[in-house]
């Protein structure tokens, strides 16, 4: 016996549904990111995203013209990609009707039985268990970050981005703490009240600003990826760990934990970014170096992959 393929692809086949949860709880990093994905795969296959929740079926319907789907998760393409805090036991559910599952993850977290896992943080809470059937692609080089802004002449201006979620509400709270610095403010807010930047403001202010304030989310990677001088502030446990490895690795300036930080302290690491060029310098290019900015590319020829795998069919010949 021996086992041969041949395509059993058809346009109509080549379809690829995005499985995504976000909201104001934990931002809009996860969205954010799978529409970068969708927009990269478009050109190739007909996409289709399924959204877990309210908040992110709005957000999607929102700033996309991609096919918009409720949480019920039946009739699923060929190539089901799912990015989601809580595993949800969706794994068992994509196999069941034949669909290859590739994941993407943050911190080692919703870890799950798919075919293909992507983490791209750059620290693991838990290890990935070691599975013969599953591959596996870890590092801040498959973090799916926006196009890296190549930096133009600064300007007196400081870019804050806390995420999309409850934790923008803090961002008064900063601005307040380094008034006395005379710097411009530039901030995102996501899924929290008021205008959110469009694409070329938030371009500009990536390109322009002395420094940033990011939360040690998803966004840090964007900044790092375009060399931005950043201070991380983290919002919980997990976060802390993601601003302290950066921090050994000299890519940031970590500030610790919002709530035990004082304006003083923060005050006083904004002076240091401002002032200090050897550590401007040093922050900018350990960033550029860890996260530099080709993770789309990378998970979207994983993605490429996976879709031809499944426009192959396995059929059994006699010897």
């Amino acid at each position: 016996m021996f086992e041969s393929t041949e395509s059993r692809g058809s346009n109509n086949e080549k379809r690829v549904g995005i499985v995504v949860d976000a909201g104001p709880a934990i931002g809009y990093g996860h969205a954010v990111r799978c529409l970068r994905l969708a927009k990269a795969l478009e050109p190739i296959a007909a996409v289709s995203f399924y959204a877990m929740s309210a908040p992110c079926h709005q957000f999607l319907s929102s700033n996309s013209t991609f096919d918009i789907r409720s949480a019920n998760l039946d009739s699923l393409p060929p190539l089901v990609i799912t990015d989601l805090r809580e595993p949800h036991g969706i794994s068992a559910r994509i196999h069941r009707q034949g669909s290859r599952h590739l994941s993407i993850h943050d911190l080692g977290l919703a870890q799950c039985q798919s075919d293909v896992a992507i983490d791209g943080s750059v620290m693991r809470l838990f290890p990935y268990l070691k599975d013969s059937g599953r591959e596996l692609f870890v590092g801040p080089q498959y973090m799916i970050t926006r196009m890296p802004v190549e930096r133009r002449e600064l300007r007196d201006t400081v870019l804050i981005t806390l995420g999309g979620g409850v934790t923008a509400e803090f961002i008064d709270h900063i601005v307040d703490s380094i008034s006395v610095l005379g710097l411009s403010v530039v901030t995102t807010r996501g899924f929290s009240s008021g205008s959110p930047l469009d694409e070329t403001e938030l371009e500009s202010a990536i390109a322009t600003c002395r420094f940033a304030i990011s939360s040690a989310g998803t966004s840090i990677y964007d900044l790092l990826a375009s060399g931005v001088p950043t201070i991380a502030v983290a919002f919980d446990t997990l976060q802390l760990r993601t601003a302290d490895a950066f921090q050994e690795m000299g890519a940031v300036l970590s500030a610790g934990l919002f709530h035990r930080l004082s304006p003083g302290a923060l005050l006083g690491c904004c002076k240091e970014v401002l002032s200090n060029q050897p550590l401007i310098h040093r922050l900018s290019h350990a960033g550029r170096l860890l996260v530099d900015g080709k993770g789309l590319s990378r998970v979207a020829e994983i993605a490429r992959r996976q879709l031809w795998l499944t426009n192959q069919t396995k059929t059994y010949m006699a010897c």
